[in-house]
């Protein structure tokens, strides 16, 4: 097992608090004619997950350090996954999409008709990043389902506790992406994080006994 220096596992804790703050300011409408006013804020929200993915990411890791179980690897293999996937999901149909409609804003008239066509082409009947069924959004939120999933068993045989194995299983809801359900899964996680690093913690700092007094 690998000792993670302090600094760093706070860093790894905070992610998920972090994230809360995208996951509460995601727009719920689509584009074009949902973000219209809201494409700033879009592009935030997208921005700051991608900046979030990795620490989130290597919490998950370390989460996992020290397990070599078949379930450990599978959620591993699938974290990896869901860097490459949820990412480029996150960049087309999130920042693209927002660059886009933030553009169609400063235009009128049928300049303005040919930017909403492509975003809606992009957001809507494109299979590969479209924000329903298209091919990177779900195997980026197949992936995630996979690594919350395959943790948890891997965490249960290794016996973490039952909180632990509890909120790693709730950690499955960051797969709805935005709003209440994906802050449950994100509050999830951390708790399930900072239960494992303290007790990693514990268990990784000697107790000293006091030296005997030498009899006078």
């Amino acid at each position: 097992m690998t000792s993670v220096p302090h600094k760093l596992v706070y860093a790894l804790l905070a992610a998920p608090l972090l994230w809360l703050v995208p996951a509460f300011l995601h727009p719920m409408g689509e584009p074009y004619a949902g973000i219209a006013d809201e494409a700033d804020m879009w592009i935030f929200v997208h921005v700051a997950q991608l900046v979030l993915m990795p620490f989130l990411a290597a919490g998950v890791w370390v989460l996992l350090d020290g397990l070599q179980s078949v379930a450990a690897w599978v959620a591993r293999s699938a974290l990896v996954l869901w860097l490459v996937f949820f990412s480029a999901f996150d960049a087309v149909a999130g920042i693209a999409t927002g660059v886009l409609t933030r553009h169609a804003n400063s235009l009128a008239g049928d300049e303005r008709e040919g930017v909403v066509a492509a975003i809606d082409f992009l957001w809507a009947d494109s299979l590969l990043a479209n924000g329903g069924f298209g091919i990177l959004g779900n195997l980026g939120h197949l992936s995630w389902v996979v690594v919350a999933l395959a943790a948890t068993v891997a965490l249960f045989r290794a016996r973490a506790g039952r909180i632990v194995v509890a909120a790693t299983f709730l950690s499955v809801l960051i797969a709805s992406h935005s709003g209440l359900g994906a802050a449950v899964g994100l509050l999830a996680l951390f708790v399930a994080e900072l239960l494992t690093f303290r007790r990693r913690s514990s268990v990784a700092t000697p107790k000293t006994t006091p030296a005997p007094v030498p009899a006078s």
